[in-house]
Order: C-alpha cells, then structure tokens, then sequence
C-alpha cells in the first residue's frame, strides 16, 4: 500500500506501538545499566579501558577529541534540523521528514534521560576529565545524539541525492563520526567504554522502531515532475 494512502487509523495505530517501543527500549536500556553497575567484571573492563586510553593521551589529541565530540552536543542536533527544515521549505523533503526527526529526537532525549535519572551511575573520577559535564553516566547522551544526527544526515542524503559515491562517502563519514565521539567521550574522561556503547546501540533501536513503524509510512520527499526525475537518473549515470 502506497505511503500516501495508508488510513489515519493505521498511522496511530503504528504511533502507539512505537510509544510502546520507546518504553520497552527505554525498560530494557535501564535493566541493564544496573546489571552494569553491579557488574565486576563489566566495571573492571570499563576501568582497564579507561586507564589504558588516558595512558595515551597527547596533547593534540585532547585538541582534537574537544573539538570533534560537539558531533555529539545538542548544538549539532539544532543544526540538524536546520537543515532538514531549510530543505522542507524550499520542498526538497516532505514537512513529515520535519516530524519524523523531532519524533526520533525527542523519543531519543527522553530515553536517555529517564535511564540516567533511574540508573544514576557515576561518572569517572573528577580528576580525569578534560572538559566539564553534568548529570550520571549511563548512558551516554553525546554517543546518542551522534547517533541520531549522523543517522538522520545519511537519510537527508539518500533522500535528496542520488549519487552513489556521495551516498557512500556520507555513510563512511557518519560511521566514523559516530565512533569518533564515543571515543571521544573515553578519552575526555567523563564516560566509561559501556556508557558509550549502550547510548550508541539503544537509539540505533529506537531508530530502526521510528524508520519501521513511522518514516516507511509517510511520504518524506516532496513528488517531482517527470522532467525532474529523468534529470536526477542521467545525474546518478
């Protein structure tokens, strides 16, 4: 059945299971930041992971780890969605890629600040930090948003153009980018190893929920004319 003529009841009826998604996710995400914590052989790991990549800093690295980890602040998510309205208004995307974004934000916010506040774990020591943070550890909210926004960039790309090379190139860059910050936050000593991961893997999942449930379901890119479409397939050639 095509996007466009999906019934209204069938699109809150696919609202309501992600809601219940984001529960579920957000249930099973806290579920295990306490086994993590209590956890000894999870805690030592994340403990030998840190000590060891500490061990190597350097002074350009800290440079460089600082600057790349606002990949993963809300600033970079503002800048998202930016973009995503900019092209909405000149009718590169449909005004649903707009909500779609905002439902992925929010869900991913919410998550990750119920868990913090439920598992409250702390952060390494204050001496190791290289730059000021708030809030617990688990998990971690800059590996999320760096999900989110590297996600959400390879999408608007594989939406609005349709060269291969540069499809492939976004899908490269985002990867890197995504690991860039987790590693970021380990080496700027504010996250332990298992923060990083489970705020990395949990919105990849709740994305996966929104794609499946929601973004399959309405139409995200504006219908162009048939002279449009031939010009965007000799383009691709």
């Amino acid at each position: 059945m095509p996007a466009e003529s999906i019934p209204t009841r069938a699109l809150v009826s696919r609202c309501c299971l992600l809601v219940v998604g984001l529960i579920g996710t957000t249930v099973v995400l806290s579920g295990v930041g306490h086994c993590v914590v209590h956890s000894h052989a999870i805690t030592t790991f994340d403990r030998h992971v840190t000590n060891w990549v500490i061990g190597h800093r350097s002074p350009m690295l800290n440079t460089m780890m600082k600057a790349l980890t606002w990949i993963g602040s809300w600033v970079a998510a503002a800048v998202t969605g930016g973009v995503v309205l900019v092209l909405t208004l000149t009718k590169r995307l449909a005004n649903a890629a707009l909500l779609v974004l905002a439902i992925a934000w929010a869900g991913e916010v919410s998550m990750v600040n119920i868990v913090k506040y439920t598992v409250d774990r702390p952060r390494p020591p204050r001496v190791l930090w290289l730059v000021n943070v708030h809030g617990a550890s688990f998990p971690s909210g800059h590996a999320a948003n760096a999900t989110l926004v590297c996600t959400a960039a390879t999408v608007v790309v594989f939406l609005v153009c349709r060269r291969r090379w540069i499809r492939t190139t976004t899908v490269v860059v985002s990867g890197v980018a995504i690991v860039t910050v987790g590693f970021s936050r380990v080496e700027l000593g504010v996250h332990w190893t298992t923060d990083v991961l489970a705020g990395s893997l949990a919105t990849l999942m709740w994305l996966a929920a929104v794609a499946g449930l929601i973004a399959r379901s309405v139409p995200l890119v504006v219908p162009r004319s048939a002279g449009d479409r031939s010009g965007s397939e000799r383009a691709t050639d």
